[in-house]
């Protein structure tokens, strides 16, 4: 078998096979840019995206539209889509004939970068802030014709999403049906659609591979059997297009890497393609023995015609608010036994989203939380738009912390920390990213007053290490021009 390689803007494009191969390119997955209609965007090493993401995330929140969601009847799975310039979630939930609800977030940026905390208010707690009217459900995409009460974990590839449905009142088998989401907030159902092998179709993953077709992996109750299929043609949106089934895979066949064996009950599973065209499987769960939530990192191969799955990292995300021990009622802001997903941004960060099981936020709003990376904005050493500094507050850059957005700068009152989450001399580790001749100024007391220290370029900092620890009470950016 041939292989060969093609080295383009991105990094490795999709990676090429000779005829006879058919079986390695069900492992391969095509490589794209943001935007793609039918491809999401690659990572350039999967593995660094989870390690280095932040385990707390940043909070969120949204509006439904009447939604019969309760803890039972819970949001099952989210999807965050590139149209409309990346500002649309796709959420489903069980307990109706829906497969899933479209969410604008109106307030949030068209660039298809992290959303940042839609829930800052001067002298207000984040658990206690509603976010803003604009962020809100818009349309929902129903399924009248089947008798399914319950779509699952999704995934979208670019403008195609695809939604397990299960619960049928006549018994038929689970059923994953696809959608084109190019303008998210009129959802086109397509005719394709793909049957499972049993009445259970709990999650839904797709990838394009690297011949033009799609990877479809359908998971059964919790995900621990999956069912992998691959597209007869590369258009989705074609009623003659169908799917084959490639393998079926048991957990009991689970490898590792990193010595952890653990296949989790997930919630969702979603595919993502590093730049080499290596495909990796993200799970998102909770550990139902500590009420810990997880993200795992499986790569995803094939030897002699069969699949291997191969347990490559996990992270251990912190959904309670502002710190662990934070984990319940509305301090708890996510929920990954509820709705979770993956998204790569236009620069290759993979962004992690989950939500709460019900709508009890502020208002009745639904709580969210997006984990990004601790370095997580593309550019932030060139625009002071996208600048930031990040206050932890443990020296080991662990715990609570406090994210300082240049853009989201006017929204809490920086001048005296005290107002904001209680964090007055409390930061240990501060992790910064500045363009030139810009300066982060730290300073002991509030109103910018005592003893300061200047942050600028891109760095980690343990402030105990600089005599400057447990001391930060305001802070303020500046540009001195050298």
């Amino acid at each position: 078998m041939k292989m060969i390689r093609t080295l383009g803007g991105l990094g490795l494009l999709a990676t090429c096979f000779t005829a006879g191969s058919a079986l390695a390119q069900w492992t391969t997955g095509a490589t794209c840019g943001w935007g793609a209609d039918d491809c999401n965007r690659c990572v350039p090493d999967a593995v660094t995206a989870v390690n280095s993401l932040r385990d707390h995330g940043d909070v969120l929140g949204f509006f439904p539209i009447g939604d019969p969601v309760t803890l039972f009847n819970h949001w099952q799975g989210v999807q965050r889509l590139p149209g409309g310039g990346g500002r649309y979630l796709a959420l489903s939930h069980s307990g109706t004939t829906k497969a899933f609800t479209v969410v604008e977030m109106g307030s949030r940026n068209t660039e298809g970068t992290r959303f940042r905390s839609n829930r800052l208010v001067p002298n207000a707690s984040y658990p206690a802030t509603s976010p803003p009217s604009e962020d809100r459900a818009i349309a929902d995409a129903w399924f009248w014709d089947m008798t399914y009460t319950h779509s699952g974990g999704m995934q979208a590839s670019g403008n195609l999403l695809a939604v397990p449905l299960e619960s049928g009142s006549s018994g038929e088998n689970g059923r994953v049906v696809f959608y084109d989401m190019a303008s998210p907030w009129s959802p086109v159902r397509l005719p394709v659609s793909q049957p499972g092998q049993t009445k259970e179709a709990g999650t839904a993953s797709l990838a394009k591979l690297s011949d033009g077709r799609f990877l479809l992996i359908l998971g059964r109750a919790n995900a621990n059997n999956l069912e992998l299929y691959r597209s007869t043609d590369v258009d989705l949106r074609s009623a003659a297009t169908g799917f084959a089934l490639v393998d079926n895979w048991n957990e009991g066949e689970l490898r590792s890497s990193i010595g952890d064996w653990e296949f989790g009950n997930y919630q969702n599973l979603n595919l993502v393609t590093q730049c080499d065209g290596t495909l990796f499987l993200v799970g998102t769960h909770l550990n139902s023995s500590n009420g810990e939530d997880w993200i795992d990192l499986f790569r995803l191969t094939e030897e002699y015609g069969q699949t291997v799955i191969t347990k490559v990292a996990r992270k251990h995300l912190y959904c309670g608010y502002p710190s662990p021990g934070y984990d319940s009622g509305t301090n708890r802001q996510c929920n990954l036994d509820a709705a979770g997903g993956v998204y790569v941004d236009p620069s290759g960060q993979l962004i992690v989203y989950g939500t709460e099981h019900d709508n009890d936020g502020p208002s009745s709003s639904v709580k969210m939380m997006e984990f990004r990376s601790i370095f997580p904005n593309a550019g932030c050493d060139s625009d002071i738009n996208r600048a930031f500094v990040e206050f932890y507050d443990d020296s080991n850059f662990s715990d609570r912390g406090l994210m300082v957005d240049y853009p989201d700068y006017g929204k809490e009152q920086y001048s005296n920390f005290s107002y904001i989450e209680g964090f007055n001399d409390k930061t240990s580790a501060v992790r910064y990213c500045l363009p030139y001749g810009w300066r982060a100024r730290i300073y002991e007391h509030s109103n910018f007053g005592g003893s300061y220290r200047d942050l600028s370029g891109r760095g980690s900092l343990n402030l105990n290490n600089a005599s400057f620890g447990d001391k930060t009470s305001s802070m303020r950016f500046l540009y001195l021009g050298y």
